[in-house]
């Protein structure tokens, strides 16, 4: 966004990752183009100059703040601001300068992208303390799911003889019994309790996942995506500091892509049970009648290093069989010692089709996501690259869910033989963590101010490696549990599963994230009230700004 003074000599430019205004001299006998910036909301992305006054407008102003008409808050309704600002003389931009750089980190950013320069004599450790510096790890495999908060699944963890972690018990619905693979893995490795998405939904949440950052296109996008709902397919959201995997590629290092930015159909036209009983009709020596045709992915570097029979999202198809074409492909790695050094794996299942009849249960998809994780995680561990493997398992975005610390707060495992044994690590991390200490294991410099200055996940290793393998847990729950018919429904059941079959399952994150968060709880907790108070951008600033849509909505680990 740009303003530009009658005479031609001064530009405003919107510098939106910084929480600022840049200023510009245009003259061609500048000193230097830059006179220095001005602070701003959370991402000015439009700048308007009226006489001896700027207006900005933020488009996040102060966060995920408003509050609908029926008092709930939702994860994606941002409250932006306008500001006005005096055009300041050079003492008082030389002032606002200094506030703007502070405020944006800027020294401790680029100190994050200076590089080791004796690399080679430094000793590997798990997470090496700079750029450049090596690490113990020489693969990297990073798992992203769909749509899950950390209260949602790990609430459970705070009750019962050996509670731990910030969760509410009252807020879990897919819990050990659902979930007893990422249980597991918290208990045995690190649980993260302080972890959180960047992003709302799939559309920015998959570009933190990947990029780190987000494009002012994207931001403004929350508005109404008019050109396309992305999901890897639109280059106006691509950062222009690259994908994770560019500069994992620039560094030399190799890449393999499973299911990410791809959306997969199957012919004939077939549900989740016929698609299951098909594989496994397969995998016994039998003909398979149902293929899998790939989407348009859009990133062509991504498109070009995928597996090619790795399915991409499709509610209608069991992370089971995503789990099978990635366990082949790794057991040749085994045989050829040929595993790439980076692996995206995407499992989106958890995210659930609702109640909709004819589909599998809520349960049951997220027991499928959980199993094909445990399945991979198993394989990895018990493998010649366990040594030097690290795994880090995480969520796309939390999708509007409810959590009583913040809606933003999600899921996260890292597992490795370096991640410490048993405990909670309560340090604040986020997506941008997961990226930048990716970055960090190859050895290179961040690419971007977003995740430069968010904290590698050091705490969550030691020196001293546990090579002890991961043995899967089996799910408690049948995999094909169908929800019911509608004609056999109460009421209230009924609702939601009408209410399911008008969401659009078939695109990714179509479907409405509160109605679908509102039947999720009802399937597993029936007719308990439905947490709204927590629900999408629940924090602890929302009393002190007059939008608390319920007094007594109180974090009660804050008491």
């Amino acid at each position: 966004a740009l303003a530009l003074t009658p005479d031609e000599q001064t530009l405003y430019v919107c510098n939106a990752g910084n929480n600022a205004v840049v200023v510009l001299d245009l003259r061609p006998a500048a000193a230097s183009p830059i006179r220095g910036f001005i602070p701003t909301g959370w991402f000015p992305g439009a700048i308007l100059l009226h006489e001896h006054s700027l207006f900005i407008a933020n488009i996040r102003g102060n966060g995920s703040r408003q509050a609908r008409r029926d008092g709930a808050t939702n994860s994606r309704r941002h409250m932006g601001t306008l500001q006005k600002v005096e055009i300041p003389g050079p003492d008082q931009l030389e002032t606002m300068t200094r506030q703007a750089l502070a405020d944006a980190r800027v020294p401790q950013a680029l100190a994050a992208l200076a590089r080791a320069e004796h690399a080679a004599e430094r000793k590997p450790l798990p997470i090496p303390a700079s750029a450049g510096d090596p690490s113990v790890f020489e693969h990297v495999i990073y798992i992203i799911k769909e749509n899950r908060t950390y209260d949602q699944v790990f609430g459970d963890l705070a009750d019962g003889p050996n509670p731990k972690g910030r969760g509410k018990p009252s807020l879990c619905i897919f819990g050990r019994e659902v979930t007893p693979n990422q249980h597991a893995l918290a208990d045995q490795f690190v649980l993260l309790d302080n972890y959180y998405c960047n992003g709302v939904l799939s559309a920015d949440g998959h570009s933190w996942a990947t990029e780190g950052a987000t494009t002012a296109y994207l931001e403004r996008s929350f508005g109404g995506f008019s050109r396309s709902y992305t999901f890897g397919n639109d280059p106006l959201t691509y950062c222009s500091s690259g994908f994770v995997w560019d500069r994992v590629l620039a560094a030399g290092w190799s890449f393999r892509n499973y299911g990410e930015f791809d959306e997969t159909s199957e012919s004939p036209d077939s549900e989740f049970p016929e698609i299951w009983e098909d594989w496994k009709r397969g995998l016994a020596g039998g003909e398979r009648r149902i293929t899998f045709k790939s989407g348009n992915i859009g990133v062509e570097r991504v498109r070009q290093l995928s597996c090619p029979g790795y399915p991409g999202w499709n509610m209608d198809i069991p992370d089971q069989i995503r789990a099978d074409v990635f366990l082949k492909e790794f057991a040749q790695f085994e045989r050829d010692g040929q595993l790439p050094n980076f692996i995206v794996i995407y499992l989106p299942n958890d995210h659930t089709s609702g109640t909709t009849e004819g589909n599998p249960t809520p349960r049951a998809l997220v027991a499928d996501n959980d199993l094909a994780v445990g399945r991979i995680v198993e394989a990895v561990s018990n493998s010649r690259y366990w040594p030097k493997t690290v795994m880090f398992i995480n969520e796309d975005d939390p999708q509007d869910g409810w959590d009583h610390i913040d809606g933003h707060r999600s899921t996260c495992l890292v597992v490795s033989p370096y991640t410490k044994r048993g405990v909670v690590v309560s340090d604040f991390y986020s997506q941008s963590s997961v990226i930048h200490t990716i970055e960090r294991i190859f050895g290179i410099a961040p690419a971007n101010l977003r995740y430069a200055l968010s904290d590698v996940m050091s705490n969550c290793f030691t020196t001293t490696a546990d090579l002890t393998p991961y043995h899967a847990m089996p799910a408690n729950i049948s995999l094909t549990e169908m929800n019911p018919r509608k004609q056999s429904l109460a009421p209230a059941a009924l609702h939601f599963a009408l209410l399911s079959e008008k969401q659009n399952f078939d695109r990714i994150d179509a479907a409405d994230e509160d109605d679908l968060n509102r039947i999720l709880w009802h399937a597993a907790r029936g007719d308990e009230p439905y947490p709204a108070h927590f629900a999408g951008a629940h924090g602890k600033g929302l009393k002190g700004l007059g939008l608390a849509p319920d007094p007594s909505a109180r974090d009660e680990d804050e008491e």
